[in-house]
């Protein structure tokens, strides 16, 4: 159980001697009673959940009822199989990722809370419910009763699920699944953390609600700040979108309509995927794939040099070129698998092209830098101490020497 507000023992101030010094006893006990949800349990979710363990968050419940067996590489919380199984790893096996996970976490840190909840790593039933195409649905083929009412009672249960925690860290869903889950937690009032790491590429979004209230060491007084849904920022005014906008906005936005608007070349990377995944009901994945949120980026920024016709030189800069690669790993590494695989015997250039097409998962480097951004951050939002990300971060490899920048639309 997590420790109620007064009780803080001796050996919570043992462990957490040094947090206590720095942010102080109050904070720590806040931290100690927060409620922490975490659905999906990748490298990304694994470096959350082991940061926050380790903080002193009080309870922490994990959502992941993918079989052990086939954890995602980069979950180091999980041990990978081995070959020659014995009797114990084959019991391991066929535990759950949330359970293993949980497991490994609890032993961390023995004085907070980790239990399972149960379900699957994704938020797509919230999709079906509501008449919506989950991400993995083939569109030629209407939806069946009994698989509807089995979506509209898992919708439910995640529904009943996200209402008993505070806080909600969702890693790796897809673009349409982050925006219903933050409706979601609007709907009770939760905070959301969600993020993806694709290959050399990521980003974080935060929604803390209408009000959420802080206040800084050494300063007098609470601050309020507000904060926009997951939806308004992939639909917000792009007027203030300049060179100095991360590239990474523009391909998950994917935006297709600009009223107005003036874009540089360098931002059109974000919206793209989010453009394509409400015109396709699907994420983007794969080389095809790609290659059609280039086009969607293209037309940002031709839309772009069009409103800034007569603008001189400002039209030929929104036209400038991506970051060589930028698009095409953070499409590929989006997908949910590996497709299309090349047969054994295979000419050579199929072979190297194919090789070109591995999706390169989830990188632990960037798994590990953007995972202690999101607990960070999630620890100022549960803790209400000093100013939490508002409300996007993207990093990535490709752009700016890897230095990591906060936006917010």
């Amino acid at each position: 159980m997590s420790p109620a507000l007064d009780t803080l023992t001796e050996d919570h101030a043992a462990v957490y001697d040094r947090q206590l010094r720095v942010w102080g006893v109050e904070v720590q006990r806040r931290l100690m009673e927060a409620k922490v949800l975490i659905i999906g349990l990748g490298g990304l979710a694994a470096e959350v959940a082991k940061n926050i363990v380790l903080a002193g968050v009080g309870t922490v419940a994990l959502v992941d009822d993918t079989p052990a067996s086939a954890a995602a590489p980069g979950n180091f919380l999980v041990e990978p199989c081995t070959a020659s199984a014995s009797a114990s790893a084959s019991a391991e096996n066929s535990r759950s990722v949330a359970e293993v996970s949980a497991a490994t976490l609890q032993a961390m840190n023995p004085l907070v809370s980790v239990r399972v909840e149960p379900g699957p790593p994704s938020a797509a039933a919230l999709l079906a419910a509501t008449g919506a195409p989950a991400p993995d649905d083939n569109d030629l083929a209407p939806p069946r009763p009994e698989s509807s009412m089995a979506a509209q009672a898992e919708a439910e249960a995640l529904r009943s699920l996200v209402s008993r925690y505070d806080t909600v860290v969702s890693c790796g869903l897809a673009l349409r699944e982050v925006a219903a889950l933050d409706e979601l937690c609007r709907l009770y009032g939760k905070q959301l953390f969600a993020g993806s790491v694709r290959g050399a590429s990521s980003f974080v979004f935060a929604d803390l609600g209408p009000k959420h209230t802080y206040t800084v060491k050494g300063e007098i007084g609470e601050k309020v700040v507000e904060y926009g849904t997951f939806q308004d920022a992939m639909k917000a005014d792009l007027s203030t979108v300049n060179k100095r906008t991360h590239p990474l906005y523009l391909v998950v936005r994917g935006e297709s309509k600009l009223p107005g608007a003036v874009l540089l070349g360098a931002v059109r990377v974000c919206m793209s995927c989010w453009e394509f995944e409400k015109e396709h009901s699907r994420p983007a994945a794969g080389l095809g794939d790609a290659a059609a949120v280039q086009a969607i980026a293209q037309r940002l920024a031709e839309a772009a040099a069009a409103a800034k016709a007569g603008a001189g030189a400002g039209a030929a800069a929104a036209t400038a070129a991506l970051p060589e690669g930028l698009v095409e790993g953070f499409v590929l590494d989006g997908g949910r698998g590996r497709e299309g695989a090349v047969a054994p015997g295979a000419a050579v250039e199929a072979m190297e092209a194919e090789a070109e097409a591995t999706p390169l998962g989830e990188l632990a480097p960037v798994c590990a830098v953007v995972g202690g951004v999101m607990a960070n951050n999630l620890l100022r939002a549960v803790s209400q101490v000093n100013p939490p990300l508002r409300n996007l971060f993207f990093y990535s490899f490709f752009v700016r020497d890897g230095l990591g920048v906060e936006e917010y639309f």
